[in-house]
């Protein structure tokens, strides 16, 4: 369980092809804000184009070099949030004052109409799926009860982001029973009096599979409210709204494994008592074509707990090595805390010093780690003690 604190640059990841297994991040928005280094704007920071257009492709750009690091069946998960055509042909007047679009310098990328939402997040999900390939398997809408306010007054108030999860390959690493959620009905019955296809059965009541008693997936709503991160003043750096750990954690438990097997090198999966996995399904369909359907028996082969980790390998007493959790944009380095929390190794990617600081006193501080997952504060670290992750 290790972290690196990387000072570089997204679109060139000092890593080698295929390593790593999860990527979270959240790249600066167009035209939000300037990042600095020591008060002043550094050059090359993605957000900073002079058009929509000129954003996107650079972050595609981006996306194209995580590609290249992630291993075929990893997970890539991308926060991104939107932005109104602000309608102005206006110059920028202050350096590093980047809320303004120059409609007139390209037409691709902006609406030609002033106050409407530019669609960016999406513009940036079709760009991954046509130009490079990827399959898009989610949109997750992270809601924020504590979204800040805004003062206008024709439209509802924006409280929400996207987080798309993109995959390589059909078959990728995913561990969702990890990550499932109690029941808001368990003991809800299951049968229905129509077939599947919503027409009357005609052999008897169409019966469902039983509610999984590991609970029911997550939904792709997930209200999350934003995290105040407080830095010591001894960091020295002024910062902006964090990536809250509750939006990482499930992400890292249920898309990136445990342990890789030294011997295979293949994730470990987890092993679930009396699971039914693919086979599961097949059962259930069989066993609704026989009059006779075993409710009970059915029922008592139902998966209830995770009992350990294995993949298909031939020495299955292999050790294993942590997965690698990356951040390309890391920040304040959520990202890798939490993923270290969880026992991989985080590395946390950014173009600024001044982050690559804060991400570094972040990973070690044990206040923080507590708080990514969810456990109390303890004592803080005496003075003097070395520090577990290196930059």
């Amino acid at each position: 369980m290790t972290a690196h604190v990387l000072r570089g640059d997204a679109r060139h990841l000092p890593l080698p092809d295929g390593c790593v297994d999860l990527i979270v991040t959240s790249p600066p928005y167009f035209g939000l804000r300037s990042y600095t280094d020591g008060g002043a704007h550094y050059a090359g920071q993605i957000g900073s184009e002079p058009t929509p257009a000129a954003w996107l492709d650079a972050l595609l750009e981006c996306t194209r070099e995580w590609v290249r690091v992630l291993k075929p069946d990893g997970n890539l998960f991308v926060n991104l949030g939107d932005k109104y055509d602000a309608g102005t042909d206006s110059p920028r007047r202050v350096p590093g004052d980047l809320n303004w679009i120059r409609k007139a310098s390209s037409p691709r990328g902006t609406t030609g109409c002033p106050k409407s939402l530019l669609g960016l997040p999406w513009r940036y999900a079709h760009g991954c799926t046509d130009q490079l390939g990827l399959i898009l398997r989610a949109e997750i809408i992270w809601a924020k009860p504590n979204g800040l306010p805004e003062s206008v007054t024709d439209r509802v108030r924006r409280a929400h982001e996207q987080v798309f999860h993109l995959v390589k390959q059909p078959r990728y690493y995913a561990a969702v029973d990890e990550i499932r959620e109690p029941h808001q009905f368990p003991n809800q019955s299951r049968t229905k009096g129509h077939s599947m296809n919503g027409g009357k059965a005609s052999g008897g009541p169409h019966i469902d599979p039983p509610l999984n008693p590991l609970g029911k997936l997550p939904g792709s709503v997930w209200e999350i409210p934003s995290s105040p991160l407080q830095v010591p003043e001894r960091v020295g750096v002024d910062h902006f709204a964090a990536f809250p750990p509750a939006l990482v954690r499930p992400i890292v438990l249920g898309w990136s494994p445990p342990g890789v097997c030294t011997a295979c090198g293949h994730s470990r999966r987890p092993v679930v008592e009396g699971g039914h996995n693919g086979d599961g399904a097949k059962a259930h369909k069989a066993a609704m074509r026989v009059a006779s359907f075993n409710w009970a028996a059915w029922k008592a082969s139902e998966p209830h707990r995770i009992i350990g980790y294995a993949c298909a390998c031939p020495q299955p007493d292999a050790p294993t090595q942590p997965s690698i959790v990356l951040d390309p944009f890391g920040g304040t380095g959520t990202t890798a805390l939490v993923a270290t929390a969880y026992g991989r190794h985080g590395i946390t990617v950014d173009l600024s010093a001044d982050y690559c600081r804060l991400a570094h006193w972040r990973v070690n501080d044990p206040g923080e780690r507590a708080r990514a997952r969810a456990m109390p504060k303890p004592p803080p670290i005496p003075d003097g003690m070395e520090p577990l992750f290196t930059m």
